[in-house]
């Protein structure tokens, strides 16, 4: 049985705001990540490398827009993405962006892509095709987002202090394993823990009414 089509969603962080979908899908997507090394000098011997720690990831794209059919200027679409440059009054920064696509399992081997949550590094908007009276209806919009959260062997080194308790939570329409993480612990990357509390495969089938144990967790 064919899987409906599930579009890329971006969700941010700014009180009121609401998800959007991208008009298409990409049709790939690269994911960067690295580690620190540094140079140590030594008086007599050749230097060695010395792991510092992990980078933060960041993931690479290219969206399409076409609104010509629709007779639309296509900006009102690729805005959507600009905007996430721009810095909200009450945070001075920035929104900080969850990425969702696609079905994501916390099987292993737990190397699923997304959510990815990170910030807008940078944005490139390509507009190719214009009406008779120069309105773009057509754009190709290259972005990359870094990742937010520190790598967790550079949390170990640094670790911030918090924890919310053990909890229950009650699913309501709409509801995400990632969002409802975002929701209690402000750390959506972390949906795995809710997952695997409730033995939960899927983390997108979540059923209204569904009551889920929190787990206690460290920050």
């Amino acid at each position: 049985m064919p899987q409906p089509l599930r579009k890329l969603e971006i969700a941010t962080d700014i009180d009121g705001s609401q998800p959007f979908n991208v008009l298409f899908n990409p049709s790939e997507y690269t994911i960067e990540d690295s580690n620190k090394w540094e140079d140590q000098d030594r008086n007599t011997q050749k230097p060695e490398l010395q792991y510092t720690g992990g980078d933060r990831k960041k993931l690479s794209m290219e969206l399409f827009f076409d609104s010509y059919e629709a007779g639309q200027d296509v900006r009102q679409y690729t805005r959507q993405v600009a905007n996430l440059l721009e810095v909200d009054s009450n945070k001075n920064r920035p929104p900080v962006c969850t990425i969702e696509w696609g079905d994501t399992s916390s099987q292993p081997p737990n190397d699923a892509d997304f959510p990815f949550v990170g910030v807008l590094e940078t944005i490139k908007q390509q507009f190719v095709l214009f009406n008779g009276n120069g309105t773009p209806v057509r754009a190709k919009v290259s972005v990359t987002f870094k990742q937010y959260r520190l790598p967790k062997d550079e949390l170990k080194r640094k670790p911030r202090r918090g924890s919310f308790p053990a909890k229950t939570y009650t699913v309501v329409q709409g509801d995400t394993l990632s969002g409802i993480a975002g929701r209690l612990w402000k750390r959506p990357e972390d949906w795995r823990r809710i997952a695997d509390e409730n033995n939960i495969e899927n983390a997108r089938r979540l059923v209204p009414g569904q009551r889920l144990v929190v787990p206690r967790i460290e920050t």
